[in-house]
């Protein structure tokens, strides 16, 4: 007798722990990337639990979320994405079919594309100060639309969000307003937005996935040698072997920057460091 009471009891616990978990995703954000994971806490503050899609290490072109994270947009109020990065275009449609109710926004609404030197589009709209004021006002007015009540609360984080984001640009501005070279060899192009608000010229490696031919690598060299470029950017999610090549060529350094790392206002300030 007491262990059917023993094994009702625990039923009733897990049911119990399962509708709790459920009923807490009630007030979960889902965002594509640690970094507007960074923007929607500063503003939600302690209102959302906000998770992010990609976790840190994993590259958001070939992303795959698991089959967790699809049950729990399911069940969330509101998936944040950045706009066109590579998983999103190619999940978003199975994401809605599996979520339909789910509110599903962009942060990067009202933000003018930009083509990379290759005249491709560049997704990594948050790597801009411009862009990340209007990302930050994108996410505080997706949160008033679904938590009117604390909208107060919500505009007063914005404020406090936007003012770190001009600091942050000032930061920067100081690091490269004198800086004699205006130009940078990356592996991966997602400096568009930086390059363009700081009047830098980005050299990129490789785009969309396309590892580049040796007569490629040696325009790369012969561009960056005439443009007394000092830097070759990398970045965790990709190889650096033809970065390597790269370097060696124009006797340049190689410095690793993480433009999905969480801590957005440092990374930015991290980069300027870089290039100055």
């Amino acid at each position: 007798m007491r262990k059917y009471l023993y094994l009702i009891i625990l039923l009733a616990t897990i049911i119990s722990c399962s509708d709790k978990k459920e009923q807490n995703l009630g007030n979960t954000i889902y965002v594509s990337i640690e970094p507007l994971r960074y923007f929607a806490e500063q503003i939600g503050g302690d209102k959302f639990n906000v998770k992010s899609l990609v976790r840190h290490g994993s590259s958001p072109e070939t992303y795959e979320p698991t089959a967790e994270q699809i049950a729990e947009l399911s069940k969330c109020c509101m998936y944040i994405k950045v706009g066109n990065l590579g998983f999103e275009q190619t999940w978003l449609k199975r994401i809605m079919k599996n979520a339909p109710h789910t509110i599903i926004n962009s942060a990067s609404d009202g933000i003018s594309e930009v083509n990379s030197a290759n005249g491709i589009p560049d997704p990594h709209t948050w790597m801009s100060t411009t862009n990340a004021a209007i990302i930050a006002k994108n996410i505080c007015r997706y949160m008033i639309a679904i938590d009117n009540a604390d909208s107060t609360y919500f505009k007063k984080n914005l404020e406090v969000l936007l003012s770190r984001i001009e600091t942050v640009d000032s930061e920067i501005r100081k690091h490269l307003d004198n800086n004699a070279t205006r130009a940078f060899v990356i592996y991966h192009p997602a400096l568009t937005y930086y390059a363009r608000n700081y009047m830098f010229r980005q050299l990129p490696i490789e785009e969309e996935g396309r590892e580049p031919s040796a007569s490629q690598l040696q325009d790369i060299i012969k561009q960056g040698k005439k443009l007394g470029v000092k830097t070759v950017l990398v970045q965790q999610e990709f190889s650096t072997s033809n970065a390597n090549i790269v370097a060696k060529g124009l006797g340049a350094e190689i410095k690793t920057i993480d433009p999905l790392a969480y801590q957005w206002d440092e990374e930015m300030i991290k980069i300027a460091n870089i290039l100055k």
